[in-house]
């Protein structure tokens, strides 16, 4: 049994990279460039942005997996997202607003959190910053709760402009190992011996 070289293991991951990044700046850009509307074909679009990456991961897995084995865990990065892409293509508004209160509690919850942590480390010096980063969380919390349509867009809006900058992180990252890839293929000249 031969061991597959560096280059070998190396290709399909900065493939599977570079395609996640790519995908995130399309999720990302759609998400910002339609956040404040509402039309749900933009959670439709993420939806169908998401079930086009778990295909294309389950493709680059399913490729990769002749050359060197995949663990079954890692088959869950290409049903995760196309299952929730599924749910989303299907119930967008449904999800929307359901996405707006579960955003509107968490945030809400940990607003509580933050305050009482603060308001228990008095005696300690430096709490002020502390509440107030609390009592603004804790007020965002209940505008969610109150308005969880807005909230949701503006989340919405949030998350696409962190996807944009994550896809074009993943999409340099992917490039430089694809590119390293390539380099550890081709010979040089200190490696001939002659």
């Amino acid at each position: 049994m031969t061991t597959p070289s560096a280059p070998n293991l190396l290709r399909p991951a900065a493939w599977i990279i570079l395609v996640d990044g790519v995908l995130l700046l399309l999720l990302g850009i759609v998400l910002v460039g339609d956040a404040f509307t509402d039309n749900p074909w933009v959670v439709q679009a993420g939806g169908g942005l998401l079930m086009l990456a778990g295909v294309a991961i389950g493709a680059r897995l399913w490729l990769s997996h002749a050359q060197a084995p995949v663990s079954p865990l890692a088959w869950i990065a290409a049903l995760a997202p196309f299952v929730l892409g599924l749910v989303l293509l299907l119930w967008a508004k449904e999800a929307l607003a359901a996405f707006g209160v579960i955003v509107g509690i968490s945030v809400l919850l940990w607003g509580v959190v933050s305050t009482a942590f603060a308001l228990s480390h008095r005696p300690r010096g430096g709490w002020q910053l502390s509440l107030l980063v609390g009592l603004i969380t804790l007020g965002a919390g209940i505008f969610m709760l109150t308005e969880p349509q807005i909230a949701a867009y503006l989340v919405l809006f949030l998350l696409g402009l962190d996807l944009i900058i994550r896809g074009a992180d993943r999409v340099a990252l992917g490039n430089t190992l694809r590119k390293a890839a390539g380099a550890a293929d081709t010979p040089h000249d200190d490696d001939t011996q002659e």
